[in-house]
């Protein structure tokens, strides 16, 4: 009986919620109409308090519609292409007769606003910002062919300068905003793309940026396809760089790419080519003044006559290798070639009310100033814009770029081919003669330097030209070495806005942004040089390979709320912000070089002699807790801002992990005050934005407060062996950070 009485129980209660369920959703109707006719397929939606579309119905061939509501309290929009958009509360009324009106008789509207910009991590109107900044738009240079943002910068910006580091490939610039503002750290400004920081994981970036060998890494930071951009902000002063904290303290680039836009789905391509050259540069002597000034350079200062037995020098035409030292070559004149640059680009974009896109894939394929140099480069950006209601927006932000970029063998941070074409010795060929004058089909490489002075054996270089012999064959060397690189960047980007409370400015605003943002980089470099550039013996190191491999993951997770309140008064205006967000990231490395594998195997997982093998592991942790607060009076005549910032950083040890940095800029329009009326035909706009500013700087490099050691051999002899060790680093457990106080007097005229 309890299992029947339990049975039919639930049954009642089944029914009754079935009842109450079916009750709560009303059946409504209407009929949609113009001053002449009906209106057939106008769209008839229920809207939530949200914004968010909970049912749906079309008009009849008679304009009538019906549909079942899911709450009274619900809105119901109409609308048709033509006509303006009806909005009504349905409340208890089931049957609508709706009137739509032509949206095209246009009635007299006057519209007061002020264009607003993002200043400290707030949109405030243009002309209460009062810090140093510039932005140049990408749509004023259209057309123009860019390879990296970088190059679109160049002359544009106050105060940037921007210098190449080398004509090589992929080998950027160095940037300076503002002078130099650091005693041993980087100079480089930070780079930020949609509000992330763009840049190498930490435990790569340890970059000497004098130094050519690692020129790649900083050209890694603007692997941004100029193509997406949609402008460039440059923060000039520690006020308007403040909201980043440490990071700012050279300056920002804030670089903004374009999203997706209302309307039928687009598809643009474009091709575009450019040529580059290197320009003349120093006037070279030829083989015979180059023979005559080293014989000068040896005999002058002691009148010594060591030069009598350089063979290389005196022609001597009984000399086996005579053919190969009475040239006249231009070395740089034989690795420089006209350099090509093809990029290939395409878009799709689109999008309705609530949803909008951005598809964009480009190609580029360039061919170095010097020889052998070539650089393939894809990236890919997909960009959607999602809006949930009137209230929640959803975007995502992927992008993916893969370089391909065959280099020249370097050797050394100083060893370009260029600058070996201009060490090299011009009376020596480019390809090897025999003794009787024949060329051979071989590059030419000098045979061994001799051990002594006082002879040079048969067989042997002179002894005074060991310098001219490490320098090599430059045209050898660009064509049979290499040292290639590959890498990977994949940064994915999720981001969520709520407006927790009014949606306008006629009510008070706080609004939630949360970021998600991943940092995935891969690096593969690939080098050889073989036996054919070299005199070497195998026991010596010939054919030589090595091999690089790193892979990171960084994660940055971001929260920043924005409070606007509505003021009765409106003289007065105010924003605050307020920001967490925490960093973390790890990465693994290895390295392996061989010497002696077989000819005309490239790859160091050959079997060779093992020369040096390495592997790593690393970690990194940081914290940023960061505050703005903006505040304008009298329609922003007078406006005033101020930034505090404290980061913190696994760099330092545990006292000094946390430093705090501040900001105050302020802005007076002078050119609005009552007194200054009389002048306004003449001057628009006049204005004074005075700004103090303290950043921070860490250092490059993690766990500079431990002692590291390595390997240095060993020492004893027999059953008395030892393995000996020697520290790398002086260990660091006082070291603090770096301050920088920047003041800024600007004016507005106009």
């Amino acid at each position: 009986m309890r299992k029947i009485f339990s049975i039919a129980s639930l049954s009642l209660a089944l029914t009754l919620w079935c009842t109450t369920a079916m009750a709560q959703q009303t059946r409504i109707s209407g009929h949609v109409y113009d001053d002449i006719d009906d209106i057939i397929m106008a769209n008839v939606i229920e809207v939530d308090g949200n914004g968010r579309i909970v049912n749906h119905a079309v008009t009849d061939m008679s304009g009538n519609f019906a549909m079942t509501i899911k709450s009274p309290k619900n809105h119901l929009q109409i609308s048709y292409i033509g006509y303006q958009k009806v909005d009504i509360v349905i409340g208890k009324q089931t049957k609508f007769n709706i009137l739509m009106k032509s949206n095209t008789q246009l009635q007299e509207v006057v519209v007061k606003a002020s264009p607003k910009v993002q200043s400290n991590g707030m949109a405030i109107p243009m002309k209460e910002v009062s810090v140093a900044t510039q932005t140049m738009s990408m749509d004023d240079v259209a057309g123009l062919s860019f390879a990296s943002v970088d190059e679109a910068l160049q002359g544009k910006i106050a105060g940037l300068d921007i210098i190449a580091n080398s004509g090589n490939l992929g080998a950027g610039t160095s940037m300076r905003l503002r002078g130099v503002s650091t005693i041993n750290g980087s100079a480089e400004p930070l780079i930020v793309v949609d509000g992330n920081i763009f840049e190498l994981p930490d435990d790569v970036s340890e970059v000497n940026f004098e130094d050519l060998d690692n020129e790649e890494q900083f050209a890694t930071l603007l692997s941004v396809n100029p193509e997406d951009i949609k402008e460039i902000k440059v923060l000039k002063d520690a006020a308007s760089s403040a909201i980043y904290g440490s990071r700012g303290a050279n300056g920002v680039l804030e670089i903004t790419t374009r999203r997706g836009v209302t309307g039928k789905t687009k598809v643009n391509f474009s091709y575009r080519f450019t040529g580059s050259w290197t320009p003349s540069g120093l006037n070279m002597l030829d083989g015979d003044g180059y023979t005559m000034m080293l014989k000068e350079a040896y005999f002058n200062p002691q009148q010594s006559a060591a030069t009598s037995d350089m063979k290389e020098l005196n022609y001597d035409q009984t000399w086996s290798q005579y053919y190969n030292f009475n040239k006249n070559t231009d070395w740089v004149d034989a690795v420089n070639q006209f350099g090509q640059t093809h990029n290939y680009y395409v878009t799709l974009t689109g999008g309705g009310e609530k949803a909008k896109f951005r598809i964009s894939g480009g190609y580029d394929h360039q061919t170095g100033t010097i020889i052998k140099q070539v650089m393939d480069r894809f990236s890919t950006r997909v960009v959607l814009d999602y809006d949930v209601s009137d209230r929640i927006r959803f975007s995502s932000n992927f992008a993916l770029t893969y370089t391909d970029n065959h280099r020249n063998w370097d050797g050394s941070s100083t060893s370009t081919i260029l600058s070996k074409a201009y060490s090299a010795m011009p009376n020596m060929s480019i390809y090897e003669y025999d003794q009787n004058g024949n060329l051979t089909g071989d590059y030419y490489k000098m045979l061994p330097t001799a051990s002594s002075a006082s002879e040079t054996p048969e067989g042997y270089s002179s002894y005074y030209l060991s310098d001219m012999k490490a320098i090599g064959n430059p045209v050898a060397i660009a064509n049979e070495a290499f040292n290639n690189q590959s890498t990977y960047k994949i940064t994915p980007q999720f981001n969520l806005v709520y407006k927790l409370l009014g949606k306008d400015d006629e009510s008070h605003q706080l609004d939630l942004n949360a970021e998600v943002y991943m940092n995935i980089y891969n690096e593969s470099d690939n080098a050889y040089y073989p036996n054919t550039l070299t005199t070497n013996t195998w026991s010596s190191g010939v054919n030589t390979t090595s091999n690089y491999e790193y892979k990171s993951l960084e994660f940055t997770n971001r929260e920043t709320l924005i409070f606007t309140p509505h003021f009765n008064n409106p003289d007065w205006a105010m924003s605050m912000m307020a920001r967490y967000e925490i960093i973390s990231g790890s990465g693994t490395s290895q390295s392996i070089a061989n010497s002696g594998v077989p000819t005309g195997i490239t790859s160091s997982a050959a079997v060779g002699y093992l020369t040096n093998t390495t592997s790593s592991t690393s970690e990194w942790r940081s914290m940023a807790l960061r505050g703005s607060i903006h505040i304008a009076y009298k329609d922003g005549r007078y406006a005033f801002d101020t930034t505090i910032s404290q980061d913190g950083s696994t760099k330092f040890g545990s006292g000094s992990k946390w430093g705090t940095f501040f900001a105050f800029s302020g802005r007076w329009n002078i050119s609005e005050e009552p007194f200054f009326r009389p002048l306004t035909k003449v001057v628009s706009l006049l204005s004074f934005r005075p700004s103090w500013g303290r950043v921070g700087r860490a250092p490059s490099s993690e766990y500079l407060m431990y002692n590291k050691y390595s390997d240095y051999g060993v020492y004893g002899s027999g059953s008395t062996l030892h393995s000996a060790i020697y520290p790398q680093n002086l260990r660091l457990t006082e070291l603090k950070w770096e301050t920088t106080d920047s003041w800024n007097f600007g004016f507005n005229l106009n």
